[in-house]
């Protein structure tokens, strides 16, 4: 039996996102659970989020013979600092990577935004070549991005973005010229630069919030423990308590 798991990470607590990536990444921390277990040691991820960058819903398959609420009571139960919130069944050939799209948020305090960010965010909707807002890999730097949202709440601003896929710092670095760019009412076209833009928001504000999967349907996992817990990490600190506060509103 295929499962797919989605759960929650904060992203200062650990070393990286993949297997071998320093002492604690994401990936090591669930399979040495699981391998302990007895369960497998190997799972698919469906994203690989940056060191530093947290997560409300990222996923990963996993191939057991256990019941599914085995396999979460076990997770949930042993890794204190994520929570394991929704899984469902899957066929043996599903790779979790190929999602409908995801949505990631960068939370940024009121004052760093000046009175034109919608404008300053506009020119980057659509599909572009963001070869220039990225680090570059070997990947196609043409990528379309379906949505970009502005909410203020309190002090905090959220810009969501969303797309089916994103680059190495892209969004780190969209939100970065945006923010820069939100006090003037006249804008530039930022794919009118001929070099790469050489500023990078930090990954503390960036949160992964959902991958989705629109022929799926999960089933909610959130024991009563792990919602204490959840509340009782929320912490004074602006940022770590917005990204908190998150995980509180997914587990009510």
């Amino acid at each position: 039996m295929r499962l797919i798991i989605k759960f929650g990470y904060f992203g200062w607590e650990y070393s990286g996102f993949q297997r071998g990536n320093g002492s604690n990444s994401v990936e090591d921390s669930i399979i040495k659970v699981l391998e302990k277990a007895g369960i497998t040691d190997k799972i698919q991820s469906a994203a690989r989020t940056d060191r530093g960058v947290s997560a409300i819903s990222n996923a990963f398959v996993v191939d057991t013979e256990k019941k599914p609420s085995m396999v979460m009571g076990i997770l949930n139960g042993r890794i204190p600092g994520m929570v394991f919130h929704s899984y469902t069944k899957v066929d043996e050939d599903f790779n979790p990577r190929y999602c409908d799209y995801k949505t990631y948020r960068y939370i940024v305090r009121k004052d760093e935004a000046g009175p034109y960010l919608r404008q300053a965010l506009k020119p980057f909707r659509g599909k572009h070549d963001f070869r220039n807002f990225c680090k570059m890999d070997e990947r196609n730097p043409i990528r379309t991005i379906r949505s970009i949202t502005i909410r203020t709440k309190g002090d905090r601003i959220f810009i969501d973005y969303k797309a089916r896929s994103f680059l190495w710092n892209q969004i780190r670095s969209i939100t970065a010229y945006a923010l820069e760019h939100s006090f003037s009412e006249i804008q530039d076209d930022p794919f009118a630069l001929e070099a790469k833009y050489p500023k990078l928001m930090g990954p503390e504000g960036l949160v992964l919030m959902d991958m989705v999967y629109e022929n799926i349907e999960f089933t909610q996992y959130v024991p009563l423990s792990k919602k204490k817990y959840l509340t009782s990490l929320l912490r004074s600190e602006d940022m770590r308590h917005e990204i908190m506060e998150n995980f509180i509103f997914l587990t009510k």
